[in-house]
Order: structure tokens, then sequence, then C-alpha cells
């Protein structure tokens, strides 16, 4: 829908979701459950269209594509901490939960004027001139005959093409949805989000068992967890500052900061995985802190590569399909919940996730290779022609 009908039209929907699901919260009462169930679904729908229509936003930027999409990135990270702050509002009886809910829902208002100032829809009202900014998504290369009119035929020719056979062919958003670099990057992120939701699952009842069942302690430590979260609109920008750090330059600079940035990234998780195997009290706050770092890196660095590497045209579906998957894959976390039952044998858990993120060290030797591949090449001297591509 994004790449069909631009940013602001999907985000119209979403708010539509929004005001829907925060009213329905409003609403419940003794005999209206089914408010509740149409407030997560409609709650559940607007953020996925929200998340999706901000990490799309960065290609309204150019020369800082990078750090935009990874500043979203943090952004809807750390947004998970008003949820905590909400239950502690609400368990002091400063504020109710329909009081709240109707709060909530007037930001819709903030939602509805930026949708209509910042983005842009494919309709000829109130159409503002933004338009995703392509000027530095441009390299040299060698002038052949390939001329703007036999690239509009190929795009009329992939139009005319069922879509089974886009598929076989690998033509149009199917070349770049079965590209390696998409694939392997899909399975990075799927795979190295693993250690932080896992920990946030199990955080309760680990914190519970090394506190030898303190509550009060326990809810303290599960708050600090909670509201670490902000540190990622503080991380990520970094991150993408990292990425695109003298990108525009050179194929080798994109290709050494984007290597860079997944090793630390991989690093850090299996740090982290080794940490959460010990159910210690020296072990709770180096977890709480390098779960901070562990999450911002990887999500803002692969949604930054996406954001990057990949045409304008077909970001909306590539993030869409990216996220998706990412949901899917991680729903494997809850068959290894069983295992930590019995807290003292938790680590069996955390081993398996561990080898998963061994495992995709497969990634960074790709992206490695690509890089002393690059280094290995020779520099010629041609006739140059501007064309698309990314950073």
């Amino acid at each position: 829908m994004i790449d069909r009908f631009g940013c602001r039209f999907v985000k119209l929907i979403a708010i539509i979701f929004h005001l829907i699901g925060w009213l329905a919260l409003a609403l419940v009462a003794p005999g209206r459950d089914a408010f509740l169930y149409a407030h997560t679904s409609f709650s559940s729908l607007a953020g996925i269209m929200l998340l999706l229509t901000a990490y799309t936003s960065s290609d309204y930027f150019s020369k800082s594509r990078a750090f935009v999409a990874a500043l979203f990135a943090g952004a809807c990270t750390s947004a998970t901490m008003w949820y905590s702050i909400f239950q502690v509002l609400i368990d002091a009886g400063k504020i109710t939960l329909q009081q709240l809910s109707y709060i909530w829902m007037s930001f819709g208002i903030l939602m509805l004027i930026s949708s209509f100032i910042f983005l842009d829809w494919r309709f000829p009202i109130l159409n503002l001139p933004y338009q995703f900014d392509t000027k530095l998504e441009k390299k040299k290369i060698p002038s052949s005959n390939t001329t703007n009119e036999n690239s509009s035929s190929n795009n009329n020719e992939i139009d005319k093409m069922k879509w089974y056979t886009r598929i076989l062919k690998r033509k149009g958003v199917w070349h770049h949805l079965t590209s390696p670099l998409y694939v392997l990057v899909v399975l990075f992120l799927s795979i190295l989000l693993l250690p932080g939701i896992f920990l946030a699952v199990t955080w309760y009842p680990w914190v519970y068992y090394i506190t030898k069942q303190d509550t009060i302690l326990t809810n303290k430590y599960t708050f600090a967890f909670n509201l670490s979260t902000v540190s990622a609109i503080l991380i990520c920008p970094v991150n993408g500052f990292l990425l695109g750090f003298k990108a525009d330059k050179s194929k080798k600079q994109k290709l050494f900061n984007i290597s860079v940035m997944q090793t630390v990234s991989w690093l850090i998780n299996i740090v982290a995985c080794i940490v959460c195997m010990f159910a210690q009290t020296s072990m709770i706050i180096p977890a709480l802190v390098i779960n901070c770092f562990a999450r911002a890196t990887i999500v803002g660095g692969s949604q930054a590569v996406v954001a990057t590497f990949f045409p304008s045209e077909y970001i909306g579906t590539l993030t869409g399909v990216m996220w998706t998957l990412v949901g899917i894959i991680v729903t494997i976390q809850y068959g290894l919940v069983e295992l930590t039952d019995d807290i003292s044998r938790s680590w069996r858990a955390w081993l398996i996730i561990l080898a998963l993120v061994i495992l995709m060290s497969c990634h960074l030797i790709q992206l490695w290779w690509k890089y002393i591949r690059e280094l290995r090449k020779k520099p010629t001297v041609t006739v140059e022609q501007e064309i698309i591509t990314k950073f």
C-alpha cells in the first residue's frame, strides 16, 4: 500500500485505527469484553502501519537517510517505555484507564496534522510537493547504449508479466526480495532480536529468582528494564551516523561501514546471551545495559541497510515483508520459554539462542567477503553517466 498510494494515505488509515482502538479501550467495562479485543486488534494494526510509514519516510532524505532511518528505529524502540509509565500512574491512582485512553486518542490530531504537512500521497487533493529524495541515489558507471526509452520499455514489460512469472524471473520487487543481501539481513535481524525479546519475556522470573523472591526489588529492576528502552533514541542515531559516514564517497566505504556495524551488533548479542546464562545478582545490571545496546544496534543498523541499499520505489514492500518475516521467526522464542520454568537451568534456552546467533556469522562472512572483493578491484577510467543507486 505504501509503494502504491504513498506514506500519507497509509498513515491516514492508521490514524483511523488508532482512534477506534483507544476509543474501544475507553469504553471497556464489565460485560463489554468485546471492546478489549477491538482495542487490541485496531491499536496493533495502527502501530504496525505507523511503524512501516515511519521507516519508509527515511527515503524523503538523501545524505542523512541512514541517520534518519536509525532515528525512527530508536523512536519506535523507545516508545515501549510509555507502558511502564502508564502502569505506574494507574497504580498510584493519578489517572484512570478511561482518562488515559481519551488522552492517548487525542494524539491522533497531531498525527493527522503531520500526515498532511510532511508526507506525500498520490492524489491531487491537497497534494504537497514532497517526494522521495533520490538526488544522491546516484553513482557513476561506464556509459553504454542503454537509454531512458529502453528503461521505460523494460518497466512496461515487467508490468505486463503475470505475478508468478515475475517471481520465477526475479523481476521488479522480486529481484530485491530474493537478493542474498536482503534474505540474510532479514534472517540476521530476526535471530539477533531473539536475545532482547526473550530477555523481556523471562526478565521478571529471572530477576525474581536472583533476588530470592523479593517482589519490591524485582519490580524496581523491571521498571528500570522497561525505561531503559529510551536509550535507543540516542544509540540508534549514532549507529545511523556510523553507517552513513563517508558512505557517499565510495562503495568500499559503504560495505566497510555496514560490515563493522553488523559485526559489532553480532558481538554484543553473543555477550548478552552469555551474561544471561548466569542467574547471579552481579549479572542483572550488565544484562540490562547490554540489552539496551544490543536491541538498539540491530534494529537501527538493519533498518538503515534496507533504507539505504534498496530502491525507493520498493522500500515500503521491502520494509513490510522484512518486519512480517521477523515477527514470524521470533515466535520460536515461545518454544524456549518452557526451558526457563526452572531458572537454575534456564541456561539451556540461552545456549540454543547463542547457537543461532553464532550461526548468523554467515551474514558477516558474506559482507566482509564483498568488502574484500571490492578492495581488490582495480580502478578504471571510463566515460561516466548517472543512474539510480543508493546512499
